[in-house]
C-alpha cells in the first residue's frame, strides 16, 4: 500500500504524452554554485529551454545537490497543473498571484517541493551506503526498453523525443522513476531488519486511529441474475431484502450473535467462493480506508458498504445494506489484523520521510533565483512547435517518397502506343 506516495514510483506517465507541450516532498552542505561545470551539448534540453546546462546546481537539500536536469521536469509539471486548474490562461495571468503568492514564486516552490523529496531521499540513501544490484539495474533497463517500445508502437515517438518533451534526460528519468524508489525500498527493509520500524500494538493502534482504517465481515444475499441480462426488478430486490431482514433478526436473537454470524456467513453468503472447496475467498472480511480503498491495494468497495462499515463498532451488526450486488449484513471487527500490520512499514517509512522533508536544510543558488518560469515555459512551447513541425515535415517527405516510388503511375494507365484501336462503326 502506498499511503502518501512514498516516492513517485509512477513517475513514468506522471504527465500525459505531449501534455507538457500542449497544456491547454548529516553531511555538511557544500557551497552552492551557479556556474555550470560543463559546456552544454546540442542534446541538453535544459539548456535549450532554460538557458542553463543540465548539470547546473539549482539547490542543495541536506548536502545533496539538485540539478536542472531533475528540477525542470517538476517546474514544467507545476505549470501544467496550474494551467489545468484554470490559472495562466493568458500572458497577463503570469503577473497575478496563485493562492496569495506571486505566480513565478508559487510555481518554483511547488517544483522545489517535489524535487526536494528525491534529493532528501538520495541524501539518506547515500548516508546508508546503499547501491543497486546488477539485477536491479538490468530490471530498470528492461522497463525502459518496454517503455520505448510502447511509445513507438502507440504514439509514434521515440523515447528520446518523449523525454525531451518532459524536459528531462534519460539518466535523470531513470534515477527518479526507478533508482531512488528501489533504493528507498532497500532503506525501508534495512530499518525493518534493524528493528527501527516495528509494528507493536501501540504503533498499530496509532496508525489505525491516525489514518482511519476499518474492517468488517459481511454476508451477501445476492440479487438474482436475469436470463436476459436485465437489472433486478423492484420485486426481486424486495424479496432479497425480506430474506436479509429475516436473517438479521435471527442473528440478533442468537445467544452469541458473532458466532451465529460466522456460521451464517460460511453457509449462506453469496460472495465469491472457491469452485472446488466452496469456501469463501475472503472469510476474514475486508479492511479498508474511509474512501473505500482496500488496505492491500486490491481494489475498492462501494460507497454504501463503506458508509455502513465505517459506522460499526467491533462486534456490531449493520442493517441490511443495498449495493448493486444485493443486500449485505456487516459485522464490525478490529482493524488490527494481518493486512494492517503488513502495510505498517510503508506507513512508518512515510512518517520518516515527512520528518526528513520538514527538517531538510535547503539552500537555493543564484541560477535558481534567476530562473523565470514563464520564459522557460514559452521556450518549451516554442521547441514543441518546432518538434511538431519537424515531425510533420518528415511524415510528408516519407509520403512523397512512397508516392514517387510507387509503380502506379506507370501501370495504372496504358501508353498511347498500347491503347486498343477504336472499334469500327457499325
Amino acid at each position: 500500500m502506498n499511503w502518501k506516495k512514498l516516492l513517485c514510483t509512477g513517475l513514468a506517465g506522471a504527465l500525459l504524452l505531449g501534455a507538457l507541450a500542449g497544456c491547454a516532498s548529516q553531511a555538511p552542505a557544500p557551497t552552492p554554485t551557479a556556474t555550470p561545470a560543463a559546456t552544454p551539448t546540442g542534446e541538453d534540453v535544459a539548456y535549450r529551454t532554460a538557458g542553463i546546462p543540465a548539470d547546473t546546481v539549482l539547490y542543495t537539500a541536506d548536502g545533496e545537490e539538485g540539478v536542472a536536469d531533475e528540477y525542470l521536469y517538476w517546474l514544467l509539471n507545476a505549470v501544467a497543473q496550474a494551467k489545468s486548474s484554470g490559472y495562466l490562461a493568458d500572458d497577463g495571468a503570469w503577473e497575478e498571484e496563485i493562492d496569495g503568492t506571486p505566480t513565478a514564486d508559487y510555481l518554483k516552490q511547488a517544483a522545489l517541493e517535489n524535487a526536494k523529496l528525491y534529493t532528501v531521499a538520495m541524501s539518506r540513501i547515500n548516508q546508508a551506503g546503499l547501491t543497486l544490484s546488477q539485477e536491479d539495474q538490468d530490471s530498470i533497463q528492461t522497463q525502459m526498453a518496454s517503455m520505448a517500445s510502447m511509445l513507438e508502437m502507440y504514439y509514434g515517438v521515440t523515447l528520446q523525443e518523449y523525454l525531451e518533451q518532459q524536459c528531462i534526460s534519460q539518466a535523470a528519468y531513470e534515477k527518479m522513476a526507478y533508482e531512488i524508489p528501489m533504493l528507498v525500498t532497500q532503506l525501508q527493509e534495512q530499518y525493518v531488519a534493524d528493528g527501527e520500524i516495528t509494528p507493536t500494538d501501540e504503533n498499530i493502534r496509532a496508525m489505525i486511529d491516525e489514518t482511519g482504517i476499518y474492517s468488517c465481515k459481511h454476508i451477501l444475499l445476492a440479487f438474482p441474475e436475469n436470463e436476459d441480462g436485465s437489472d433486478p426488478t423492484d420485486a426481486q430486490k424486495a424479496e432479497v431484502k425480506g430474506q436479509a431482514d429475516a436473517l438479521l433478526a435471527q442473528l440478533q436473537a442468537a445467544a452469541d450473535p458473532v458466532a451465529a454470524f460466522e456460521t451464517a456467513m460460511n453457509e449462506k453468503s453469496q460472495d465469491g467462493r472457491d469452485p472446488e472447496t466452496n469456501e469463501l475467498y475472503a472469510p476474514q472480511g475486508y479492511t479498508f480506508l474511509a474512501d473505500g480503498s482496500m488496505i492491500d491495494g486490491s481494489g475498492s468497495l462501494t460507497a454504501s458498504f463503506v458508509e455502513a462499515g465505517v459506522a460499526l463498532g467491533e462486534g456490531e451488526l449493520s442493517q441490511p445494506v443495498e449495493t448493486p450486488y444485493g443486500y449485505h449484513i456487516l459485522l464490525g471487527q478490529s482493524a488490527d489484523n494481518e493486512d494492517t500490520r503488513a502495510v505498517y512499514p510503508n506507513y512508518a517509512m512515510n512518517q520518516r520521510i515527512d520528518q526528513w522533508m520538514e527538517q531538510a536544510q535547503v539552500e537555493t543558488t543564484a541560477a535558481y533565483d534567476a530562473l523565470d518560469p514563464k520564459t522557460f515555459y514559452d521556450k518549451v512551447m516554442e521547441l514543441a512547435e518546432q518538434w511538431a513541425a519537424e515531425k510533420q515535415a518528415e511524415a510528408e517527405a516519407e509520403a512523397q517518397a512512397e508516392a514517387s516510388a510507387s509503380p502506379a503511375a506507370e501501370t495504372d494507365s496504358p501508353s498511347a502506343s498500347e491503347a486498343p484501336a477504336e472499334s469500327p462503326a457499325a
